[in-house]
């Protein structure tokens, strides 16, 4: 039990490293391992959203995020004691879940406060309580308003029968599993994230090379696609509903943070929504509202796919300040598209990139080897297609069947599961399913010959890019010639694509 009334609320997302490697979890679709060299580090958005619904309510709260500082777990753990916390809310992640039990049971130990565990990994450990006894309770799913009513009821000593979506014992010690709590419909009645306890400094999602530090909000929740592979949609949302915060509350909040909290000089921001771009008439609202607010010179990224708008509303964005897209294409094989729920058309990536290039929009794309129906020839046609498209950078990973998702069941039960070991789940370099045609070691080991493979184009494409530059300080009316005269062309030099280069 915990002693007295919850008023200080400690959030954390505990450190959890390897060896030349840091963790990512809170606030990834995909928790992995990034080199110690690597800056990548998402923002707690769930942490964040109840750290701001809890201090609305007069909650004394404040955000541990200690894979972004990757301070010593000695320090991490002084620091969570020093706030002297009543109620420990834990984010987790099926990766990392074996560091996160050893660190709920040593905050627990340290701290005696109450210890609600959250993230990824609840809904594949429903008789968690049994097992744990340093666990008090346990919420998945959108579990923000979960946590603000536990701690609510903490503070008045009300009791938590009936707090929807919440794991918690009864006074004689069973295990009491209320019902899910339905996702959050309205978005705009959220506070925005709080950011407060945190350093700003430490996040860094840029696609395109925008510029630090970078905002990372949400636009929305939830993707009508079914990918079988994907994480959120199947484990945290459970559903397909796409739900979308409006315009006005969006650019609220950037001019929130741009205009009115200056202390955190952000140069850019990203939205890091499941698919941001869903719906032209929302994307046009939200472009029009940047430009008529005077935010258009800020440059901004974006989580999208490349067949949900039109050109004219991807024009409209680039004019409001959209400098750089992430598009997931996961495969350069149709049928495996097709298969894996993804609905993704690959002549519309081709047209859309193309066109994405033309406007001086730059590209990440994303690529995952080991889907269901991979095969050797499947996966040379995915590293074809990468370098055919040509992105400013791209991502190879090895696609991870995580447990809720279809295909974990999928893999499961065709018996291409490798292993139970969750710690192997994190996607970058192991694999833990093979495919009916190719075993798990030649999947990693085509992984590392597709990195090596972009590789050596880079090297190629920056080889073009100095030779054409050569020609223009050589002939510099000669090039103006041909860019007014074939601006296609010249783009495609530029880009070091074809035989222009």
């Amino acid at each position: 039990m915990m002693p007295g009334p919850a008023r200080r609320v400690a959030l954390i997302n505990p450190p959890w490293r390897c060896e030349g490697h840091y963790g990512v979890r809170a606030g990834s679709r995909w928790p992995h391992f990034e080199d110690n060299g690597s800056l990548y580090m998402p923002f707690p958005f769930y942490l964040a959203y109840a750290a701001a619904l809890l201090e609305r309510a007069g909650f004394e709260v404040r955000i541990f995020d200690g894979c972004a500082t990757r301070e010593s777990d000695n320090a991490f753990q002084a620091r969570v004691q020093a706030f002297r916390p009543e109620v420990v809310v834990q984010e987790n992640a099926t990766a990392s879940i074996k560091v996160d039990l050893d660190w709920a049971q040593r905050i627990k130990q340290a701290t005696g406060a109450f210890l609600l565990m959250t993230g990824h990994h609840v809904g594949h450990m429903q008789d968690g309580l049994d097992h744990f006894p340093f666990l008090d309770a346990l919420s998945g799913g959108e579990w923000e308003y979960t946590v603000l009513e536990a701690c609510t009821r903490l503070r008045d000593d009300a009791g938590l029968d009936g707090v929807l979506g919440l794991i918690h014992r009864a006074a004689d010690g069973s295990t009491v599993l209320e019902p899910r709590r339905a996702n959050v419909a309205d978005l705009d009645a959220l506070p925005f994230p709080h950011r407060d306890t945190l350093d700003m400094r430490l996040y860094h999602d840029n696609p395109g090379g925008i510029p630090t530090p970078c905002l990372q909000l949400h636009s929305s929740r939830g993707c009508p696609y079914q990918c079988n592979f994907c994480v959120w949609p199947q484990v945290v949302y459970r559903d397909h509903k796409y739900r979308t915060r409006s315009a006005k509350n969006v650019v609220d909040e950037l001019e929130w943070a741009f205009r009115i909290q200056k202390r955190w000089t952000f140069r850019s921001y990203y939205f890091d929504d499941d698919t941001f771009n869903i719906g032209n008439e929302r994307m046009n609202a939200l472009a029009d509202e940047i430009i008529a607010r005077g935010l258009e010179y800020i440059p901004w990224g974006a989580m999208c796919r490349a067949d949900t708008i039109t050109q004219a509303t991807l024009a409209n964005l680039r004019r409001a300040g959209l400098a750089a897209v992430k598009y997931g294409v996961e495969s350069g094989n149709q049928e495996i598209l097709n298969q894996s729920g993804k609905r993704l058309d690959l002549g519309v990536v081709r047209e859309m990139m193309q066109f994405t290039h033309q406007i001086g929009i730059k590209t990440h794309l994303t690529f995952s080897f080991g889907l269901i129906g991979e095969t050797h020839e499947t996966m040379q046609q995915t590293l074809d297609l990468a370098l055919e498209l040509n992105p400013d950078t791209v991502q190879f990973s090895i696609c991870t069947p995580f447990p809720g998702t279809a295909f974990y069941e999928y893999a499961k039960q065709r018996r291409l599961l490798l292993t139970d070991d969750f710690s192997a789940y994190d996607g970058s370099s192991r694999c833990v399913v093979r495919t009916e045609a190719v075993p798990s070691e030649e999947l990693e080991a085509f992984v590392k010959h597709a990195q090596a493979a972009w590789q050596r184009h880079e090297v190629t494409r920056k080889g073009a890019r100095r030779r054409l530059f050569d020609r223009i300080r050589q002939d510099p009316l000669g090039s103006l010639r041909l860019a007014l005269q074939n601006p296609a062309r010249a783009a495609r030099a530029m880009l070091g694509l074809g035989r222009d280069s």
